[in-house]
């Protein structure tokens, strides 16, 4: 059970969501200390407290976004995965942002389960038309020809006045900065990898990656890279003198969903993660009808556990073609205060070693056995 969770509490829930209807997983809160207080769905989170908060996305396809709050900075990592889940992660963030503004909004790549709930449609107001924006950080290259990019890329120029390049802050360009700081020892750093300015095979590659420092504790997030983005970021940051690496990463966005392609060895030595926690459908067929090649992939899962078992996983796919789907962990929120990382899931808060589904669809590592 993660640290400080209280006992479950069954709820069954049935609502509709996109057009589907869909089976919720039983609701589960924790009450992380004495002056927050879960408050029913929506935990009650202090000026003082970082959360950085994992969310589903109300339909059954993967994507990611991640939303993160300190004191009055809000930022949004990505708004996949499909438009319509533009109202679940504003509903979401509606619940926590005090003032109506993204202070700081990324967009790590050019693919739909990233950035399509960025921009309004016809059935849906986009997250970038809701809240008022700060700046826009996004990826310096991209292949794609898809509606979804041209869709975001006008939404983005029209309503936001502060654009950068992951490279631009990189370089410190301009208005741009490397690391912007959030608050009293909480910096946002904008990492370099090579397929910012070099053409890459895949599309994933071309991700935006950050790290959040809190008081020297580390936070990572890779978008959807994969292994020769993976390199490129390890090796970059171990051939600088004044840096000797990445170096340990109390969490890390589990990358590109939990895939085979990503999460590599070098990556993993150089970062060696505390914390994982993954924006995804477990056992979808999405992407291919092979089991063991289904997010969480067991490629993924042998070489995580090797530092760590404390891996959590938003959502559990239960029948694709019935558009039924589950919370796993649900939406999952890292807190930290005062140095103390307490997990808050609004499903179960088993780990996933630790779940049903994997104990029927993977093998579980020496590590975890």
């Amino acid at each position: 059970m993660a640290k400080g969770a209280l006992a479950v509490s069954l709820v069954c829930i049935v609502s509709l969501i996109g057009g589907f209807f869909v089976v919720a997983n039983p609701l589960e809160h924790s009450d992380h200390d004495d002056d927050s207080d879960s408050g029913g769905t929506t935990p009650v989170i202090k000026d003082e407290e970082l959360s950085i908060h994992f969310l589903e996305l109300g339909n059954k396809y993967t994507g990611d976004s991640v939303y993160i709050n300190y004191g009055e900075i809000d930022i949004l990592i990505d708004a996949g995965s499909r438009t319509d889940s533009s109202t679940t992660i504003i509903n979401y963030i509606n619940d926590h942002i005090k003032d109506n503004k993204l202070e700081y909004v990324i967009a790590t790549h050019a693919h739909q389960d990233h950035i399509a709930g960025f921009y309004s449609t016809g059935s849906s107001v986009g997250v970038l038309d809701n809240f008022e924006i700060g700046i826009v950080i996004d990826y310096p290259r991209s292949d794609a020809t898809s509606a979804t990019r041209t869709n975001y890329e006008r939404t983005r120029d029209l309503r936001c006045t502060e654009h950068f390049t992951a490279l631009q802050c990189y370089n410190n360009e301009g208005n741009a900065k490397r690391i912007y700081e959030l608050g009293p020892g909480v910096t946002m750093e904008i990492l370099y990898q090579r397929y910012y300015v070099e053409k890459a095979s895949t599309e994933n590659n071309y991700s935006v990656c950050l790290m959040i420092v809190q008081n020297g504790k580390q936070y990572l997030f890779t978008g959807d890279l994969e292994k020769a983005g993976e390199d490129s970021l390890a090796d970059f940051y171990q051939n600088q003198p004044e840096r000797n690496g990445l170096g340990h990463c109390v969490l890390y966005k589990g990358g590109h969903h939990g895939s085979s392609t990503s999460s590599n060895v070098k990556l993993l030595e150089a970062i060696t993660p505390e914390y994982v926690i993954i924006c995804t459908c477990a056992g979808s067929p999405e992407y291919t009808t092979n089991p063991l090649n289904q997010f969480p992939t067991q490629e993924f899962v042998n070489r995580i556990a090797v530092y760590t078992e404390k891996v959590y996983v938003t959502t559990l796919m239960v029948n694709y073609s019935g558009n039924v789907f589950q919370s796993m962990n649900g939406n999952v929120i890292f807190l930290v205060k005062d140095g103390e990382i307490t997990i808050i899931c609004s499903g179960d808060d088993k780990v996933l070693k630790d779940t049903e589904w994997f104990q029927n669809n993977r093998t579980a590592p020496a590590a975890w056995a």
